[in-house]
């Protein structure tokens, strides 16, 4: 599949809710970097509802506290029968709901990504400022439901890569093990932990370090595609 079939495919079950962007108008730092976090809310997460509720909010609280903050936007989206795609937001305002019950829609849901972080970032240049962007992706297991296959989600990570647009992926225990290759992630930005409470509170805490670490690179210059991994910090 080509960018442009990638560009024509429509996602269906989409929640809206929480999809509105800040307006690129109100965008007044000369470049800021979108931070994507897609999260499995499949059924087999639901006994993590609470800890994933408190790691979001503890994500939101240190990026929104770090003096990157101001050249940084974050959005939200979590996959399961229904995907529940997120706008880039201020970090102080980052929607932080968390519910888990379903099948695992994965590759929709980085087609979905792929080209609202596409279309945002047009619209941020458009408007004088220089985007850079990370794309984190956490799944428990292998994508289940999806309209679209495996190589068009391999497509879609190509693509992003080859615009210098990091995409990271957590694996989450061992059924995810092997993903984040399917897909054509870099092995440098994959991390597979064990799923327990203990390991996701590790691991989202090193994705706000992360992105962070992202953002202060990006502010120095340094493109999305270099030989350091994302979780390198």
């Amino acid at each position: 599949m080509n960018e442009e079939n990638l560009d024509n495919i429509v996602i269906d079950g989409l929640d809206e809710t929480y999809a509105e962007n800040m307006d690129a108008d109100e965008v007044i730092a000369p470049s800021i970097m979108l931070v994507d976090f897609v999260i499995d809310g499949s059924g087999s997460m639901d006994i993590y509802e609470k800890a994933m509720q408190e790691c979001l909010e503890h994500y939101k609280s240190a990026i929104a506290g770090s003096k990157q903050a101001d050249e940084m936007m974050v959005s939200k989206t979590i996959f399961e029968s229904t995907i529940v795609t997120g706008g880039y937001v201020a970090p102080e305002d980052l929607n932080t709901d968390y519910s888990a019950g379903g099948i695992t829609r994965l590759y929709d849901a980085i087609i979905d990504r792929r080209q609202r972080m596409l279309d945002y970032m047009d619209q941020l240049r458009n408007n004088g400022t220089s985007p850079r962007a990370c794309l984190v992706i956490l799944s428990d297991g292998c994508d289940n439901g999806s309209r679209n296959r495996a190589s068009d989600a391999r497509q879609a990570v190509q693509d992003l890569t080859s615009k210098e647009i990091t995409v990271a992926f957590i694996a989450f225990g061992q059924d995810a093990f092997g993903v984040a290759d399917q897909i054509g992630v870099k092995p440098q930005n994959v991390k597979e932990v064990s799923n327990d409470e203990s390991e996701l509170r590790k691991v989202i805490d090193l994705v706000s370090k992360s992105a962070i670490s992202a953002s202060k690179r990006a502010s120095a210059g340094a493109g999305g595609n270099s030989d350091a991994g994302f979780f390198d910090v």
